[in-house]
C-alpha cells in the first residue's frame, strides 16, 4: 500500500507545509501572478492518475495550511493529513486491523498533494498561457518554461488557487472532478482519538539500535 500511496505522492507533491511563489515571481506578458494554493478552504473530489498504475479516486480537503487526503487504494483507504505550519504529516491506515498513524517530517517525506508539484520553484517558472475549464469550474493554464528532465508540466488554477487538472506531458496526473468551497471542520485535520501514532523516527531509531545490538552480538 506504502507504494500506492507513493505513487499518488509523486502526482502531487508541497502543498500545505509551502507558501506559494514570492509575488511577482511568475508572470506572463500580460501580467498575472500564480494564485496562491494555501489560502482556500474547500472540498474536491479527484482523480490520480500514477505513471504505470491505476486511476485512484481521492478526495482532498484543505483549510489554509492544513490538508486532508482520503485515499482509495486496492490495499484499503488511507488518509493522510498534513499541518503546513507544523511541516508535520500523518497517514493513517489500517495495520493488522487495527487504525495507527504514522507520523512523518513533511520535510523528509513526499506528501501527497497536487499543489506541492506547483509550489516554490515550479510556479516560480510557470507562464499563463490561456484560460481553461475543468469539473464546471474556470481557471488559467499555467505552463513550466523549463525543465531539468525535459518533460513539460502543465497546471489548471483557478483564481483562488485550487487545482483542477496537471498534467506531466501527455499524461493527466490529476483531474478533479468536483469542489465545493466553505469552510472545512477543524477536527478533519487531526489524528482521531483512540488512533495509535507511530512516530517514523523513533521508529528508525529503534530499527538501528537493534540492528547495532545484533551485530555486537555476533561478534562476541
Amino acid at each position: 500500500m506504502r507504494n500506492l500511496v507513493l505513487a499518488v505522492v509523486s502526482v502531487c507533491a508541497l502543498a500545505a507545509c509551502n507558501q506559494s511563489a514570492p509575488a511577482g515571481s511568475s508572470a506572463d506578458a500580460g501580467g498575472g501572478l500564480f494564485p496562491n494554493l494555501t489560502t482556500a478552504q474547500y472540498r474536491a473530489e479527484a482523480t490520480v492518475n500514477p505513471e504505470g498504475g491505476t486511476p485512484m479516486p481521492v478526495v482532498m480537503m484543505r483549510s489554509g495550511n492544513k490538508l486532508r487526503m482520503e485515499i482509495a487504494t486496492p490495499a484499503g483507504p488511507s488518509i493522510m493529513l498534513t499541518d503546513g505550519d507544523t511541516h508535520e504529516s500523518y497517514m493513517i491506515s489500517n495495520m493488522g486491523g487495527r487504525q495507527t498513524a504514522l507520523r512523518i517530517n513533511h520535510e523528509q517525506s513526499e506528501v501527497p498533494d497536487p499543489t506541492q508539484a506547483w509550489q516554490g520553484e515550479l510556479s516560480a517558472n510557470a507562464t499563463r498561457t490561456g484560460s481553461c475549464s475543468v469539473a464546471g469550474e474556470s481557471g488559467n493554464q499555467w505552463t513550466q518554461n523549463a525543465s531539468e528532465d525535459g518533460v513539460v508540466r502543465v497546471a489548471c488554477v483557478t483564481n483562488d488557487g485550487i487545482i483542477l487538472q496537471a498534467k506531466e506531458g501527455d499524461r493527466v496526473t490529476w483531474e478533479t472532478t468536483s469542489v465545493q468551497r466553505g469552510p472545512q471542520a477543524a477536527e478533519l485535520f487531526t489524528v482521531p482519538a483512540g488512533v495509535q501514532v507511530i512516530d517514523m523516527a523513533d521508529m528508525g531509531a529503534a530499527m538501528r539500535d537493534a540492528m547495532e545490538r545484533a551485530k555486537a552480538a555476533q561478534g562476541q
